[in-house]
């Protein structure tokens, strides 16, 4: 085996070991969704295990994520202000992190924002491609006439 091969091999087994010992919930205000009536969405990552548990690198400030499926696609609904620092993604031993953002129905697609189209949504926190949470399903639905304000 060359060492190149090993390292990928490694690297593999590392990123599966603490699967099962991260607990990673999802909480939501409300079920339905408006752009002018948004939703709290709450991710909460707990460390079960006597050893650190990381599942990535990236921002500091928001390690966790969710996403939307709309048909096959996955979008992140996790849209909000992150620090630009590069650290790892982990919690250690019974170590526990919350993160918490309003969401009023706008995706995240190819870098750009849209909002979702009318319907029923199934939504769920990761941990990177460590964890996922359990499902809640909200449902999408357009300002109501009668909150548009019209010039």
């Amino acid at each position: 085996m060359t060492p190149a091969v090993f390292a990928v091999s490694l690297t593999a087994c590392v990123a599966i070991f603490g699967a099962e010992d991260l607990e990673l919930t999802l909480d939501v205000s409300g079920t339905t969704v408006r752009p002018n009536a948004p939703i709290t969405v709450t991710v909460t990552a707990t460390n079960r295990s006597d050893e650190p548990i990381v599942w990535g690198q990236g921002s500091s400030s928001c390690q966790l994520d969710a996403v939307v499926a709309v048909g096959t696609d996955l979008f992140r609904i996790d849209i909000r202000a992150c620090t630009e620092d590069l650290a790892p993604q982990g919690l250690d031993p019974d170590e526990t992190r919350v993160e918490e953002w309003s969401w009023n129905g706008e995706i995240l697609v190819q870098g750009a924002l849209d909002t979702l189209p009318p319907g029923d949504y199934r939504i769920w926190a990761t941990a990177g491609s460590l964890a996922r949470s359990n499902l809640k399903t909200v449902a999408f639905e357009p300002a109501s006439a009668a909150t548009v304000q019209r010039p």
